[in-house]
């Protein structure tokens, strides 16, 4: 678990992080290694041809960060800077066994940032599942660097911080919510690594139950948003009740008095349907109206409804046991034929307006 406890700002600055930015140009992101398979750069010859097999810094913590290799102790401080070398493991970045280094975090780059992140988001699906990014993080920063005019940004469920920091990159201060210490730990030395220490101020707590005096430009979250029971899988965050939406139910009704008058949130989630789109954006035009703000609901291509990432499946991949009759059971009770990622923007107005992506 990443632990800054005890690293000053000097401590950064005097590492030289910015080693880890001169490491080959991939995008984990886009090549999603579950997904497209030999993509990925550790599955493919020609990426791992092209890295030198010098001992330089870059050919260490490529190795490190990119490949999952581990590196010998002595190999790696012939190479890497004393300071980064040092801080990394202070930071828990890196562990130590045996002699051997090996990185508990990979690398990612995303939106023109690198972050350090759980491997899950490499495609692998080993280390913590908190601090991760997919492809759902990566279209949300790209709507929140859009939105250049944030002088004050909240980041509720900040996970690797890829989202605070798109509005920081924009010169907004940034305040990152997260009930996992590792998150916040993840998103205050990914500001440090992309140059943006100053303008993020990591905070622990509950997003349902958070209670802020200050209002905020722009408000963004990628919430949890498994269609799972609460609690069934025993994580801190994840599960978000078997429609999937009791986070972002929570979340809107948050938002009237998050916001300055002519600030603006974005909400990420997912929602079963049929072909004519999801099931609550009635109830939502309706909660709209109860709460005196305008949406835009920005629709993403449908699936068919998936059974939930991580939950326990049998050789047809299909859940089993209790949690997997309760979420057939839910399916079919609802009529869900289609599954819906959205994104909704909420500003000061009224009504609600219907889009997808393009």
């Amino acid at each position: 678990m990443i632990s800054v406890d005890g690293i000053s700002g000097d401590d950064f600055a005097g590492a030289g992080l910015r080693r880890l930015g001169t490491l080959p140009q991939h995008d984990l992101l886009t090549l999603a290694g579950d997904w497209l398979g030999e993509l990925a750069p550790w599955r493919n010859t020609g990426s791992l041809a092209a890295i030198s097999t010098s001992l330089s810094a870059e050919s260490v913590l490529a190795s490190l960060f990119v490949f999952g290799e581990p590196v010998a102790e002595a190999d790696a401080r012939a190479g890497v800077p004393g300071p980064l070398l040092d801080l990394l493991l202070r930071a828990r970045v890196l562990s130590e066994e045996s002699g051997k280094l090996s990185a508990d975090y990979c690398l990612v780059r995303g939106d023109g940032m690198s972050l350090l992140a759980a491997w899950r988001a490499a495609g692998r699906d080993t280390g913590s599942y908190a601090p991760w990014v997919g492809t759902d993080s990566m279209t949300l920063s790209r709507l929140v660097a859009a939105r250049r005019r944030a002088r004050t940004a909240l980041d509720l469920g900040c996970g690797t911080g890829i989202l605070g920091l798109s509005a920081a990159r924009n010169g907004a201060d940034v305040v990152s919510v997260d009930v996992n210490p590792e998150c916040l730990a993840a998103a205050t030395f990914n500001a440090h690594l992309n140059g943006l220490g100053d303008r993020l101020t990591a905070v622990e707590g509950d997003i349902m139950s958070l209670a802020l005096d200050s209002r905020f430009d722009l408000v963004v979250s990628n919430p949890p948003c498994l269609p799972l029971r609460r609690g069934s899988l025993g994580w801190l965050a994840g599960e978000a009740g078997l429609d999937g939406l009791e986070f972002f139910w929570e979340l809107l009704r948050r938002v009237p008095d998050l916001l300055t008058e002519d600030g603006e949130a974005l909400l990420q989630a997912a929602a079963y349907g049929d072909e004519r789109g999801p099931f609550f954006v009635p109830e939502l035009e309706a909660e709209l109206r109860r709460l005196k703000v305008s949406g835009r609901l920005l629709l993403r291509p449908s699936t068919p409804p998936r059974w939930p990432a991580f939950a326990p499946r049998d050789e047809n991949q299909q859940l089993t046991g209790v949690l997997g009759d309760e979420v057939r059971e839910y399916v079919t009770s609802i009529g869900a034929t289609h599954y819906y990622g959205f994104v909704l923007s909420v500003r000061s107005g009224d009504g609600l307006e219907v889009g997808r992506f393009q």
